[in-house]
């Protein structure tokens, strides 16, 4: 079996104790990078990250070895990220993602074109929340004209809106043929999120099984010290120790 990128962390980065102790238990179970997002877009007014102030828990992260990951939302949040990392932890790697809501090709473009200015930073793009194969292509055609190498992009499958068939009541509604089709096409990576897909830690679990079945390039996982407290999806963060077991049936 061929080595896949594992993503895991909180959905959103909450206070030092909780982005260290994510940072930990990462290393210790080797991930490539943890995620834990400053800006959250969110569907109601609610808790929306902690922002740039959020940056130097992200520093503290990379100054664990552990190499940080974060969404941004505009081209100034990942030159702050990028300038802020990487000046204190120069030997740090960095993954920056662009989510499902930024479907502004202009923004797309100038996050991909930043990202390219600094060969220790990877981009991730997840697909938009509506069923559209040329969409999402077209997707990955404006982040590859922000001219970067395409080997640091990462597209990332989480589903999409549902609407009708959803026999699982997933979250999103997984298109694994379609993802499959993009990859071809593109010849980008591609990796899977069960966790915005799924919804709820069953459907975690039961999306990530069936996306073992296709050829992805790895996962991207919600983890959580404590996901009772979670101020974002808590629903469907995964415990280390539920971590585990996901690893563990991936490779039974």
């Amino acid at each position: 079996m061929k080595k896949q990128l594992i993503i895991a962390g909180p959905c959103a980065a909450e206070s030092k104790e909780q982005v260290l102790v994510a940072a930990r238990e990462a290393k210790k179970r080797q991930v490539d990078f943890m995620r834990a997002c400053l800006w959250k877009p969110r569907t109601r007014p609610g808790f929306e990250g902690l922002g740039e102030e959020g940056i130097d828990l992200l520093v503290e992260v990379a100054k664990l070895g552990m190499a940080p990951a974060t969404e941004v939302l505009l081209p100034e949040q990942a030159q702050q990220v990028m300038e802020k990392i990487l000046t204190e932890v120069p030997e740090s790697k960095l993954l920056l993602w662009i989510g499902a809501r930024n479907q502004n090709h202009f923004i797309q473009r100038e996050i991909a074109r930043v990202v390219a200015s600094d060969p220790r930073v990877m981009l991730l793009v997840k697909n938009q929340p509506w069923k559209n194969e040329d969409h999402w292509e077209g997707v990955a055609g404006h982040v590859l004209d922000g001219g970067i190498d395409p080997k640091r992009v990462i597209l990332c499958h989480r589903g999409f809106m549902p609407n009708g068939v959803n026999p699982h009541g997933y979250r999103n509604v997984p298109a694994y043929d379609m993802a499959m089709s993009i990859r071809e096409k593109t010849g980008l990576k591609m990796v899977f999120d069960p966790s915005h897909t799924g919804g709820s830690v069953p459907n975690v679990f039961h999306a990530a099984g069936e996306a073992s079945k296709y050829d992805f390039d790895g996962l991207m996982v919600e983890v959580h010290p404590n996901p009772t407290e979670a101020k974002t999806d808590a629903g469907q963060q995964l415990t280390w120790g539920e971590f585990d077991r996901l690893m563990m049936e991936r490779q039974a």
